[in-house]
């Protein structure tokens, strides 16, 4: 019995690997940078020229622990906290250096914002508890919220304030993350079944998009104006187009995770958590 649950093993392990194989690998190129002072890295997103936000982990013992970062093509890095912040985290990013993202004052209340540069803040109070992720070129903003029962839900911000809610049809909880210039949104919903979906939704009409071998956790982080899709797909990053998925590795690495893709198609994410890494793939 025990060589027979062996070989039952071994037969398993060969057919997951089979279907991994049948997934492509993205031809990409890639550069590699590690933030100052090395902290564990969270890419949020990118834009056209590649400058990438997020924020970064100092650590428990390091005050504030959170702090937004911005990554410069050439490397240079700078740590965004308020004075007094607690922590601060960027969410978004467009090619016009709008900014979205969250802070957390000293006196632990939340600010969630929109911002022209780091100087014209706009306050973000509705929905309230907003955790604003992506922004397009007409500084549409989408990201999540909870509601007093811990309920996660969808919203998209216009610019002149106006709030839509978004709910993946039957969905116990969903996710917006990324917002093109056309106003397509992706992100995730979790179903009754306990597990990710990925959803596209584009005019209101939503589509489920489930990424190859991840039928339990399927996340979508971004679009771009050409309609490609970055994503997770339990622990596996990919990039989505014309109906087809391909896998986004980055070499040496053990740990990759794809966050934002920019309008123009440039992908960005991090590896081994301590790398932010930007991509061009096809």
């Amino acid at each position: 019995m025990a060589r027979l649950s062996a070989l039952a093993g071994s037969l398993l392990l060969v057919c997951l690997g089979t279907l991994y194989a049948q997934t492509p690998q993205a031809s990409c190129t890639f550069h590699t940078y590690a933030l100052s002072n090395n902290p564990d890295v969270f890419v949020t997103d990118v834009n056209n020229f590649g400058t990438v936000v997020g924020f970064a982990d100092f650590g428990k013992s390091a005050s504030p622990q959170f702090r937004a970062f911005i990554l410069y093509p050439d490397g240079n890095t700078v740590y965004w906290v308020p004075s007094g912040a607690k922590m601060s985290r960027f969410g978004g990013h467009n090619n016009q250096y709008a900014y979205t993202g969250v802070y957390v004052d000293s006196s632990n209340k939340s600010h969630a914002f929109v911002s022209r540069g780091l100087q014209n803040f706009t306050a973000i109070t509705r929905p309230y508890g907003a955790i604003p992720a992506g922004v397009n070129k007409y500084l549409s903003v989408v990201g999540s919220y909870s509601d007093s029962n811990g309920n996660s839900h969808g919203f998209k911000r216009y610019s002149n304030g106006a709030v839509v809610h978004l709910n993946y049809p039957g969905a116990v909880g969903t996710y917006a993350v990324g917002v093109n210039d056309s106003g397509v949104i992706v992100g995730f919903y979790k179903g009754t079944d306990g597990a990710e979906h990925g959803f596209i939704n584009r005019n209101n009409t939503w589509a489920k998009l489930q990424l190859p071998n991840a039928p339990l956790s399927t996340e979508l982080y971004g679009i771009s104006n050409a309609g490609v899709i970055v994503g997770q797909g339990q622990a596996h990053a990919y990039l989505y187009a014309n109906g087809k998925a391909k896998e986004i590795l980055v070499p040496g690495s053990t740990e990759v995770d794809v966050r934002a893709i920019a309008p123009n198609g440039l992908i960005a994410g991090m590896s081994d958590n301590k790398h932010a890494f930007l991509a061009s793939c096809h």
